[in-house]
């Protein structure tokens, strides 16, 4: 069967929890590179791209953006190496939490033919790999849209679109479905015209993830079934009639 039903996943507060990795590897990254952390203490992460954090806490730091932006590589090598050891730290206790129902979602979608999963997150690309091989996830997504390919989700969203499409051939952007976590994740499933299905297991509730506007909202995937019939059934033809949430 020819694949027709294009999924594409946020990661963190969606398929997975880090307890803080990405947080911590990312304030050393910038005092090492910026030398200082801005003030994340009164600072949302949620939702947005890694270059974006980092331009917005630099920003409120003082910093001018073509000098934030001229050493943003720095601070992605320096980034990635405190990532994976964060990571390896977590995976060896135990601390790297798969949430609820997401290995049951993600075994049966890739039983189908018809199926195809890709990644749009905010992370940076080898950030996101390392989260998922931590996870034992990594298998699951051979592409995506990233972070390092946009500052602002739209422009990930655009980049997982075009990707989909070497993968598929051309497509329309109502048969894809946006799976996240966040308001962010919707309003960028929007900007492709993709239908989004959120899941509220990050740090918003079912009524704010309604409120931003999700054709579906699950409060976790623990019912693998009723999660997957709610994806295939966006991605399908009579997409136009679902919506409401769980």
């Amino acid at each position: 069967m020819a694949p027709n039903h294009p999924i594409l996943f946020d990661i963190d507060g969606t398929l997975l929890l880090t307890d803080g990795a990405g947080r911590v590897a990312l304030h050393a990254a910038l005092e090492a590179v910026y030398g200082t952390i801005g003030n994340p203490e009164d600072y949302s992460f949620h939702g947005k791209t890694d270059p974006q954090i980092v331009l917005e806490l630099m920003g409120g730091a003082g910093l001018e953006a073509p000098a934030i932006r001229e050493r943003m590589p720095a601070v992605w090598q320096l980034y990635l190496q405190r990532l994976q050891s964060e990571l390896e730290v977590r995976r060896r206790e135990d601390r790297i939490e798969v949430l609820p129902g997401v290995r049951d979602v993600l075994a049966q979608l890739e039983s189908r033919s018809d199926v195809v999963l890709g990644l749009l997150t905010g992370n940076i690309e080898e950030g996101a790999r390392l989260k998922l091989e931590a996870a034992g996830m990594a298998s699951s997504f051979s592409f995506g849209g990233f972070g390092s390919d946009s500052e602002n989700r739209a422009g990930v969203a655009r980049a997982a679109m075009e990707r989909l499409r070497y993968h598929m051939g051309e497509l329309d952007g109502r048969s894809v479905v946006v799976v996240g976590d966040t308001p962010e994740d919707v309003a960028c499933a929007r900007a492709v015209d993709a239908r989004a299905l959120a899941v509220a297991t990050g740090r918003h509730t079912i009524a704010e993830l309604e409120e931003a506007g999700a054709d579906v909202v699950f409060a976790d995937f623990s019912d693998a079934e009723a999660v997957v019939d709610s994806m295939l059934g966006l991605s399908g033809a009579d997409a136009a009639g679902n919506g409401g949430g769980r």
